[in-house]
């Protein structure tokens, strides 16, 4: 049998198991929970409608001695109507939450009994008015005292009955559990059996292969220069684990510089064509641009200061300013200018580069906040260009959030690609993020949402960064989170 086979039978033995004990167990709480939840709520309204119609029974006694012995107060009387509803109401509740057909028989008679006791009230109370207060004494004293004892005997009986229903229900719970535990021990010495089993298979099938696995592994890595061995060499599943995570690394990382490496090449592909007519386009536009910008200042000059037209030499001068800051643009996309490499302070450049954004920020009141990291190595850069893609990123974040927002720029040191130590860069703003379906385009040439933009901006930042062996990359862009992280190569100690 084959070692995946083996395993396969493994693992579906061992989730066959676990499936089946939870589920034991599963039905088992749900069913003991279910019979509790059905004996709480059927018995506690019975219970409390019994006991609560014995009391307002009690609370009905007296009243009519007392309204004879008072002189015919008939506060009396009607202090006993505003407690015969409560009574009536109680009645209809034990008859709603009776169980049993001794229940139902009890609460019937219950109400022929309370219905002859106050009957009778009745009739001695009228007896009473009509002046027969003998009569009505003896109506009292023998036909109601021998109702009321009857129906509060009929209510104890009741509490019985009810009394009997739960005690029944409780010995039904008992033996539903006994079942339960029953099933339950089963499953559990039916777990162990197989789990023996399962034990024997998996030494058998799994363990010794993968000892031998291990062995062969152990013997392939011992002319690996890498330091790292795993922590325990006798764990032969923690050896292969270990072995295995590190080839999975190396395939990783190799994958990844793999996938950078075709994107470089289909991005400078794309590039060079794009540059081409990028730089043809320039030219062409510049000489006739000159043009009517000295055309321009002529008829200015002719006219003078006429503020009829000063408003519109005003608007073409700013769009042909813009033409130029697009030229200009397209002709350092199409020829980006060498390099010009020094071991710089990364922190040096960003104070350098908030010197000169700071007053966009003074404009629209934004909040910038630093966080440098501790002892950052240098990094070799052409600081004018590095400047410019912090500019360009900073003017992005200060764009994209509200007046009052926020703009923070942070430092820190990680490593990158296995062991290489880089200085990263985050300027993280609080704007409104980056729709995700256009998050894939916004590094393409000429790709831009704003309506006055050229789309180089971030095209031309992650090819500086690409040109110091670096990368320029969005990490997040939700809303009230959007960060953009600049990776560039540390200086190694000792290094230049």
């Amino acid at each position: 049998m084959k070692l995946a086979t083996k395993v396969s039978v493994t693992l579906v033995g061992v989730l066959l198991l676990a499936v089946l004990s939870s589920a034991a167990a599963l039905l088992s709480a749900r069913h003991i929970g279910r019979l509790m939840q059905d004996m709480v709520e059927e018995n506690l309204s019975s219970v409390r409608a019994a006991e609560e119609l014995e009391i307002a029974l009690l609370e009905q006694r007296g009243f009519v001695s007392s309204y004879m012995v008072d002189g015919g107060n008939r506060a009396w009387l009607e202090e006993l109507n505003r407690r015969k509803p409560a009574f009536r109401r109680w009645l209809d509740r034990a008859r709603e939450t009776a169980h049993t057909p001794e229940e139902h028989e009890i609460v019937s008679r219950i109400a022929k009994v309370y219905q002859d006791y106050d009957a009778r009230r009745d009739e001695a109370i009228a007896l009473y008015e009509r002046g027969d207060v003998e009569k009505a004494r003896t109506v009292l004293l023998r036909d109601m005292n021998a109702l009321y004892d009857r129906a509060y005997a009929l209510c104890e009986d009741f509490i019985a009955a009810n009394e009997r229903f739960i005690e029944s229900r409780i010995a039904d719970g008992r033996r539903q559990i006994q079942r339960n535990t029953l099933t339950v021990g089963v499953c559990v010495s039916l777990t162990i059996g197989l789990s023996l089993g399962l034990l024997y298979l998996f030494f058998r099938g799994v363990l010794l292969p993968l000892r031998k696995m291990a062995e062969d592994a152990r013997a392939f890595a011992a002319n690996d220069a890498r330091p790292a061995r795993p922590e325990s060499p006798e764990d032969e599943l923690r050896a292969v684990g270990f072995y295995l995570r590190a080839l999975m690394s190396d395939v990783a990382e190799t994958r990844s510089s793999l996938k950078r490496s075709q994107d470089q090449l289909m991005n400078a592909e794309k590039l060079a064509s794009v540059g081409k007519l990028a730089a043809s386009v320039a030219h062409e536009i510049r000489n006739p641009l000159t043009s009517l910008k000295m055309r321009l200042f002529s008829i200015r000059k002719e006219i003078g200061g006429d503020p009829q037209y000063e408003d519109d030499f005003r608007v073409v001068s700013e769009e042909i300013t813009r033409l130029e800051s697009i030229i200009r643009n397209f002709l350092e996309f199409s020829r980006p200018p060498e390099l010009k490499l020094r071991a710089h302070d990364v922190s040096a450049l960003i104070d350098k580069t908030l010197e000169l954004v700071g007053h966009r920020l003074e404009e629209r009141d934004v909040d910038l906040v630093r966080e440098d990291g501790l002892r950052l190595p240098r990094v070799i850069a052409d600081s004018e260009q590095i400047k410019q893609v912090f500019i360009n990123l900073i003017g992005n974040a200060v764009e994209a959030v509200e007046e009052g927002g926020q703009v923070r720029v942070s430092t820190a040191l990680e490593v990158d690609g296995g062991d290489r130590w880089t200085v990263v860069v985050r300027v993280r703003d609080s704007g409104p993020g980056i729709p995700e379906a256009i998050r894939d385009r916004i590094f393409e040439p000429f790709f831009s949402t704003k309506e006055d933009g050229t789309g180089l901006g971030l095209c031309i930042a992650a090819r500086i960064v690409a040109r110091h062996n670096g990368r320029l990359e969005l990490e997040s862009a939700s809303a009230g989170e959007t960060t953009f992280a600049v990776r560039i190569p540390a200086v190694r100690e000792g290094g230049a």
